[in-house]
């Protein structure tokens, strides 16, 4: 299976403005969402605690002393890790993005036919 780094690319979402691909990344599987986020927030914290401040420590000391510059560095890392998070969640749903677009489609058309029904009906009934 092809890994897809952009939405646009994935063929399951392909065809969607970019407020419905935004929409059916985010807000429609919130289950994998929050366990999603929960595994973000321990990644955060232990990397922040296990890498970044070794790291800090060892190349710039007076990095961390900085509080600008040190909440910088973790707003940029916190940001790096929720688009590796959405990335991931973006390949891993696929399955899924397809099974909702195919109940949409089928929902879409369903509608479409009973419109066309009730319009047959209507010359058939005057």
């Amino acid at each position: 299976m092809a890994f897809y780094f952009r939405p646009d690319d994935v063929p399951e979402l392909s065809g969607l403005s970019n407020w419905e691909q935004r929409v059916l990344l985010r807000g429609t599987f919130l289950r994998e969402r929050a366990v999603s986020t929960v595994i973000l927030l321990i990644a955060v914290f232990g990397s922040v605690q296990y890498v970044i401040n070794p790291l800090l420590e060892s190349l710039a000391p007076s990095v961390r002393t900085d509080s600008l510059a040190y909440g910088a560095i973790l707003v940029v890392w916190l940001l790096a890790l929720m688009k590796a998070r959405d990335i991931i969640l973006m390949n891993k749903l696929r399955p899924k993005f397809a099974a909702k677009r195919a109940e949409q489609k089928a929902a879409e058309i369903a509608k479409l036919e009973a419109e066309r029904a009730a319009q047959t009906e209507k010359p058939a009934a005057e």
